[in-house]
């Protein structure tokens, strides 16, 4: 039995200047059921500058204005303390489903779609305001070197073999064609920048590559690529 957990970001922009302004994680089970979740919204409306770049080419889009709304910060506290407050609350939250795993002896993946980049920033946080603790990929309940997938790159190694055509020419759009060449299930959430449904997303995907591996996720019988 396996259980993931999946984690994701929203920033202001790239560099280590920038800040980050949500963290979302989901854990799903093995039956794609979503056993918890935690948003941490930390976007300061009137604190908060944005990457030329990255204001332009994402956050100034309608869609994602709205899901900016939903990343303010209400509470009282201050930007530095909330961001404190916030790596703690995720360090809790890997810590308590990790130990959860071990209780009932359950294959514990921790993952992102992007390892480098919100592991990254997470790992800034953890530097920032936990110190005395491990940074990702060290397990927040043991302090022990463990694995830290990455959904992205899983998929293309799977649709090398399974439709190398397809990898050959597209960077992107893996979880689509994934569902078409394989009978997966409906998500009951989508992937819309909330961090929070991104996670339950990436979650999802991780234990749909899982099931593709033992075979309790089967090929379609015609596809059309």
């Amino acid at each position: 039995m396996s259980l993931v957990l999946a984690f994701d970001i929203e920033r202001t922009g790239p560099s280590i200047q920038d800040r980050t302004i949500a963290i979302g994680a989901s854990v799903v089970d093995e039956n794609l059921v979503e056993l918890d979740s935690i948003f941490l919204p930390c976007y300061f409306e009137h604190d908060t500058k944005f990457d030329p770049q990255c204001w332009s080419d994402f956050w100034s889009k309608p869609t994602n204005l709205k899901v900016l709304e939903t990343l303010k910060y209400k509470g009282k506290l201050d930007r530095f303390e909330r961001e404190a407050e916030m790596i703690k609350l995720f360090q809790a939250f890997r810590y308590k489903w990790e130990v959860y795993a071990e209780k009932f002896s359950l294959k514990f993946e921790l993952v992102s779609d992007n390892n480098v980049f919100d592991g990254g920033f997470i790992n800034q946080l953890i530097f920032t305001y936990l110190p005395k603790e491990k940074p990702i990929p060290y397990s927040a309940s043991t302090g022990q070197y463990c694995s830290f997938w990455e959904t992205h790159s899983q998929q293309r190694g799977l649709l090398l073999l399974v439709d190398p055509k397809f990898v050959q020419t597209k960077d992107w759009g893996y979880t689509e064609h994934i569902n078409k060449l394989y009978n997966v299930p409906e998500k009951s959430k989508t992937h819309d920048h909330n961090p929070v449904n991104d996670a339950y997303c990436i979650a999802f995907d991780q234990q749909i590559l899982l099931g593709i591996r033992k075979g309790s996720i089967k090929k379609r019988t015609a596809v059309t690529t």
